[in-house]
């Protein structure tokens, strides 16, 4: 696989500034809503940093155990939805956890082929790019393909939950159902980079099986004859990242702020309750 890595950066880059850009416009949004009769750039700038003070000095004081159980309890492992429903609490969990891990491990994987000597990962290349510029690493190829399968997962227990629903339009995840839509679009297209770049680097079984999904997409694709697999390894590997990262970058903009913001939401409503 040939794969520019200006081109990695860029999209990285530009990637990062997006998402950045987007969580000062939703954190001003929400701290202009709050304040009293005043608006603008100052004023919610002057409640950002009087929020932030507010969590050092809390985080710092002896209420520091409780708003780091809010932190865990409501923003990451979503304790609220859990005493709400349980199989709701599952679809969130896979879905929140999934995409997670899989944009995590995606970022680390372009950052490294981007910083691959030569465009190549070999014995001598630093460990960091050993690990995870190539899904030949079975760290790399596990969590790669687990967060997936977790994403799709979530997917179908959402849809099976909701054909099962007699009021259809109570159901939460129907809010949510273009993000799973794009997420697990995205998550196919990945599934699709990694049987087509085990095929183009005729990776052995002892390492392919660790991706177990890929390995066995790669087997039914490998029935295909006749097809150079380097150049569409590529394709999909341009089309995933770029989708991913796209859509990650977008989620501060939209009506999916909630990924990210839930877990900052936790802490605030703990801190103020107990400012209060």
């Amino acid at each position: 696989m040939i794969i520019s890595q200006a081109l990695l950066w860029v999209i990285l880059g530009v990637c990062l500034f997006t998402f950045c850009l987007g969580f000062t416009y939703r954190m001003s949004i929400w701290l202009q809503g709050e304040d009293e009769g005043g608006s603008g750039k100052r004023c919610w700038t002057r409640r950002f940093f009087s929020y932030l003070g507010l969590f050092l000095k809390t985080l710092f004081s002896k209420r520091s155990g409780k708003l780091i159980k809010s932190f865990f309890a409501d923003g990451i492992v979503h304790g609220s939805l859990f005493r709400d429903s349980i199989l709701k609490w599952f679809i969130h969990i896979f879905m929140f956890w999934g995409l997670a891990s899989f944009t995590l491990i995606s970022i680390l994987h372009l950052i490294a082929i981007a910083a691959a000597p030569g465009n190549t990962v070999s014995a001598d290349s630093p460990w960091y790019i050993m690990v995870f510029g190539t899904l030949e690493n079975r760290f790399t190829a596990i969590v790669m393909d687990f967060s997936k399968l977790a994403i799709l997962g979530g997917a179908f227990i959402a849809v099976v939950r909701f054909l099962l629903l007699k009021s259809k339009y109570k159901s939460v995840e129907l809010k949510d159902k273009s993000a799973g839509v794009i997420i697990s679009f995205v998550a196919i297209l990945s599934f699709l980079y990694e049987g087509t770049f085990f095929l183009a680097m005729d990776t052995p079984v002892t390492r392919a099986a660790f991706a177990p999904a890929g390995y066995i997409l790669s087997l039914i694709l490998g029935l295909i004859p006749g097809i150079n697999w380097a150049p569409v390894a590529t394709g999909f590997f341009y089309a995933s990242m770029a989708l991913l990262l796209l859509f990650a970058a977008l989620i501060p903009f939209g009506r999916y702020s909630h990924m990210v913001f839930g877990p900052i939401v936790a802490v605030y409503n703990k801190m103020i309750q107990k400012a209060h």
